[in-house]
């Protein structure tokens, strides 16, 4: 499948709607979404070892869950005291992104996946507190300039993993 990215991008625009609009039933339609990923992922194995780098997101939510950069709306369940289990599941959609809809910054400067990042990032979550997926007690500037700053960092990360992990894959497997 060539345009593969198009079919990831939608799955990954579902999963977060799922996420922001739907948190009760997010964790079964994003194991459903993750389920056609896979099912027709052209890299599934590569896709599979870049899995792990979503526990670098999770661990830097659950940081801002504990300083109270967002905090739990009221749709948790007691599945999710340490941590939102849609939220995990999203992390992993989102990793997939970078194979696909977003592997176009794999060979980006640094500066551009920081602003892309810190953009990106920061209004993915304003817009999910918005939608009532989280909450926050900051202002809004407080809040985005936060999120900026966390994925003006996280994001970088993210593309140099998944560049090195898909350059081990290569070497690995030839």
């Amino acid at each position: 499948m060539k345009r593969f990215w198009i079919t990831n991008f939608l799955l990954f625009q579902a999963s977060w709607f799922s996420a922001a609009f739907y948190t009760q039933h997010a964790i079964w339609l994003i194991t459903g979404l993750l389920f056609i990923h896979f099912l027709f992922s052209p890299t599934k194995r590569a896709d599979l070892k870049l899995l792990p780098l979503a526990l670098i997101g999770v661990l830097l939510d659950k940081i801002h869950l504990i300083i109270g950069t967002f905090l739990p709306s009221d749709l948790f369940t007691s599945i999710d005291t340490f941590f939102p289990a849609w939220l995990i599941l999203l992390w992993v959609m989102f990793v997939l992104t970078l194979n696909h809809s977003l592997s176009w910054l794999l060979d980006k400067p640094l500066f551009v996946n920081v602003i892309f990042g810190a953009i990106g990032g920061a209004i993915s979550y304003w817009a999910g507190i918005q939608a009532g997926a989280l909450s926050s007690d900051l202002t809004n500037y407080s809040l985005l300039i936060t999120l900026a700053l966390s994925w003006g960092v996280l994001f970088p990360t993210l593309v140099s993993g998944t560049r090195y992990i898909n350059q081990q894959h290569l070497l690995t497997d030839n």
